[in-house]
């Protein structure tokens, strides 16, 4: 049914597009060609691919009961991480690809987005404006497709997981779309610094191709002047948006709650069968297997 899909990003509650996935795959009989992704939403994107969703729920419940704390003030003068967050992210690449980039040959193309700030504006600077441009964002979601960034000379870049040699190369790849100082360190790609490829657009459009065909898009903020699913058509493709029913209980970068982790996998997977059931409920009346509701809403 649908030829191409896209992950949003954001941090745990990419949680929701598990659930989601998890409800909708085989109903619909989802094998995308393409899959367009950003963030946490290309580590998620790539384990549903090879088939290791429930490791990677398992995974984050068990390291979420364990760590304690978002922030450890008390490492500010030791050599530990001030932040977990970035060693958990690396730590459950390197568990659950355990095959590295070979797990994803046979299956659908991924694409992962990064930022790369404008050539004049170096280091601190694309830090600090990649920064507020992240977290005004994620905090107060507006727009599906941002384009404050692309306004001040961020561009958005896609790498095929699939060109990873190595395991290596992949893990850098997926952190790499999710740079998020202070939350991750510094990276570079290829030479060039990097941030997270949501700050472009964390809904990663850019990747898709342009062929005629049809289009799941995966948020994971909730956006309250538009419907839960909705369609819009773009030239010669249909773009069927998806978004949580309700705000989210996990919060970003909080990888202290293993409770909210299954409620918003329960979200996901009930938002999943309330898309089939009114899918099946439109093939009952004769009118064949719809897209949800066409919207007229700006985007």
């Amino acid at each position: 049914m649908f030829d191409q899909v896209v992950f949003a990003g954001g941090g745990g509650r990419c949680i929701w597009q598990i659930g989601f996935w998890e409800s909708v795959v085989d109903e619909i009989q989802l094998s995308p060609r393409v899959v367009s992704a950003v963030s946490a939403g290309g580590l998620v994107a790539g384990l549903l691919l090879i088939g290791r969703e429930q490791q990677a729920v398992d995974y984050v419940r068990s390291v979420f009961s364990t760590n304690r704390k978002n922030i450890y003030w008390s490492n500010l003068f030791r050599q530990e991480a001030v932040f977990p967050q970035y060693a958990i992210c690396r730590n459950g690449i390197r568990q659950l690809f355990e095959n590295g980039p070979q797990a994803l040959q046979g299956v659908a193309e991924l694409r992962l987005a990064v930022s790369h700030p404008p050539a004049w504006m170096y280091g601190p600077l694309a830090l600090t404006f990649g920064a507020v441009i992240y977290y005004a964002d994620k905090g107060f979601p507006r727009n599906l497709h941002s384009m404050a960034a692309t306004k001040l000379g961020f561009r958005q870049t896609f790498y095929r997981a699939q060109d990873c040699s190595n395991m290596d190369e992949l893990e850098h790849l997926i952190l790499s779309s999710s740079c998020t100082p202070p939350f991750t360190p510094r990276l570079q790609l290829n030479g060039r610094e990097i941030l997270d490829g949501g700050i472009v657009d964390n809904v990663p459009v850019g990747g898709l191709d342009t062929v005629e065909g049809r289009v799941l898009i995966l948020l994971t903020n909730r956006f309250r002047n538009f419907p839960d699913c909705f369609t819009q058509r773009r030239g010669t493709q249909l773009w069927t948006y998806v978004q949580p029913s309700k705000p989210l209980p996990i919060k970003v970068w909080d990888f202290t709650n293993p409770e909210a982790v299954m409620e918003t996998l329960e979200i996901g997977r009930a938002d999943g069968r309330a898309v089939i059931k009114s899918l099946k409920g439109a093939v009952s009346l004769g009118m064949g297997l719809q897209e949800c509701p066409e919207s007229s809403t700006q985007i």
